[in-house]
């Protein structure tokens, strides 16, 4: 029975998991999707400190993660041809406009191999109103962190300790994110 439901278990990883393809010079890229599975501290534990990242703005500019200590942090890796992180960034880009005058902030770095400014042009596109342009312009910031698959979301505490960790599309909307995000804002249950 143990042999049988480890097999069912493998065969559904071998169904989702899409090869990574490589960019060009041969080094691979994030174009590949997981489905969603989360790892949360939401006990007592100590959260653990994150890096300070550093990231491309909107203007090609170097950004520091620890530039929003003191705001509530989701950092978002994602990509413009990942039908999930298209999901999870219109979600994300509402959350940012709902929670605008608290200190709240989306990091929606990019994994696309074009510049900042096709990025910028991309959001436009989108109609997304809320959300500023980041990238992550060599991948590297993904790669320091062992990211492998698209969308990740990083969901980060005003110390900046890391809270959440979310592999594939979340339910960004839903009652009890909203909930976590709130208590993690210090707004309290609505």
């Amino acid at each position: 029975m143990i042999r049988l439901f480890a097999a069912a278990i493998f065969c559904l990883i071998g169904a989702v998991a899409v090869p990574v393809s490589a960019a060009p010079g041969g080094e691979p890229r994030l174009t590949y999707i997981v489905p969603a599975a989360a790892e949360s501290d939401d006990g007592t534990a100590v959260r653990p400190m994150m890096p300070d990242l550093v990231f491309a703005d909107g203007s090609g500019m170097p950004q520091h993660l620890t530039q929003f200590r003191g705001q509530v942090v989701i950092v978002n890796f994602w990509s413009s041809s990942c039908a999930p992180c298209l999901k999870d960034l219109a979600a994300l880009d509402r959350l940012q406009g709902d929670y605008r005058s608290q200190s709240f902030s989306v990091i929606d770095l990019s994994e696309d191999a074009g510049t900042i400014a096709q990025v910028r042009a991309f959001l436009s596109r989108q109609k997304y109103g809320y959300l500023h342009p980041y990238a992550d312009a060599n991948g590297s910031i993904a790669q320091a962190l062992g990211i492998s698959s698209l969308p990740v979301s990083l969901v980060i505490d005003r110390q900046g300790r890391l809270a959440q960790k979310i592999q594939g599309s979340y339910p960004w909307e839903s009652s009890a994110t909203v909930a976590r995000l709130r208590h993690l804002l210090g707004m309290g249950v609505q």
